[in-house]
């Protein structure tokens, strides 16, 4: 890379389970009325992983998908971001396994943790990386969640929203002025435990007199994660676009985190865009997290809405809490 190139998105790739849950059996195991899952949440059925599958081998799916794209052979990349917090194991970093099961042999390789907005920040980890060591051509950035193993199916506040899935793509040199323009964070901490997992972590180890505890299993506070992102998703992108220069009204697609298909209407309507500049598959696979921005990111270039020259906003929100947004120009 020069001092002038750009580092853009050259092919992306998804995958999500066959197997499905209805919403007709998760609103009898929650004591739901028929039909309220879709009139809350617009989503009418959720994608789970079959017993053999894990967050690697989905990764290992997506991943060569974007890397065909992209015409970009697995010993050319130097760098795998896996994005998740569902890997096959607490450590190892799930991208290690990546890299072996996909023949990425010179690839560095690590996983980054930032939830729902987590592939915004890996694709803006990778750029940073690019950008500041030449030697990096290739990066496959992928976005991963396995939450089905983590869900308790009686539990209105998370059963009703989450499914299982992956998502990825492969970064590289693009003319300048294309590809990673601007990004922008910040969190809300004052939430931290309005979205959270405790169970197997350092201040709570699973251990035989906690196991019947449920701590291994989501929880969730849906009203507080709606007020968060009615409060501080525009702002997320309103601060992307100022670093540019430009408004929502220059933006010609927005990529959101998938977890709520009338959240998505509402944010479109605050700022006053029409629905035809944004894409929703939450409909179809429900909230797959981490998962989320990759897979729509993906529907969107093959479904042909993104084009050159487009400008492009990936824009999440993540448990702790944590807004991103990233401004792509589209090579």
């Amino acid at each position: 890379m020069t001092d002038t190139a750009g580092v853009g998105i050259l092919g992306t790739g998804r995958y999500i389970p066959e197997k499905t849950l209805s919403n007709e059996l998760i609103e009898k195991q929650c004591g739901l009325e028929p039909g309220s899952i879709l009139a809350k949440t617009g989503i009418k059925r959720r994608h789970i992983a079959e017993d053999h599958e894990t967050a690697s081998s989905m990764s290992v799916e997506c991943g060569r998908q974007a890397l065909k794209a992209a015409n970009i052979e697995p010993e050319q990349i130097g760098l795998i971001i896996c994005c998740t917090f569902t890997g096959d194991y607490v450590y190892p970093a799930l991208a290690c396994k990546v890299q072996e099961l996909i023949g990425a042999k010179n690839a560095g390789s690590f996983d980054l943790m930032a939830n729902c907005t987590s592939f915004q920040v890996g694709l803006t980890v990778a750029s940073d990386r690019m950008k500041c060591d030449p030697t990096i051509g290739y990066a496959l950035v992928i976005g991963v969640a396995l939450q089905s193993r983590y869900i308790d199916w009686s539990d209105p506040e998370s059963a009703i929203y989450f499914s299982d899935g992956a998502g990825a793509a492969v970064l590289g040199p693009v003319p300048a002025g294309y590809g990673v323009l601007a990004s922008d964070l910040f969190t809300n901490s004052r939430v931290f435990e309005a979205v959270r997992l405790r169970g197997g972590g350092s201040s709570h180890p699973m251990r035989p007199e906690n196991i019947s505890a449920g701590l291994q299993y989501y929880e969730m506070n849906g009203m507080e994660v709606w007020k968060q992102v009615m409060q501080f998703q525009p702002k997320a992108i309103k601060r992307v676009l100022a670093k540019i220069d430009k408004t929502t009204d220059d933006v010609d697609f927005f990529i959101f985190h998938q977890a709520n298909q009338n959240l998505i209407h509402f944010l479109m309507g605050r700022m006053k865009q029409p629905l035809e500049k944004t894409l929703i598959n939450v409909d179809e696979i429900g909230n797959t997290a981490d998962a989320s921005l990759a897979v729509a990111l993906h529907d969107a270039v093959v479904a042909q809405k993104i084009k050159r020259d487009d400008l492009v906003v990936i824009t999440g929100v993540g448990a702790g809490f944590t807004f991103g947004a990233a401004a792509i120009r589209w090579y």
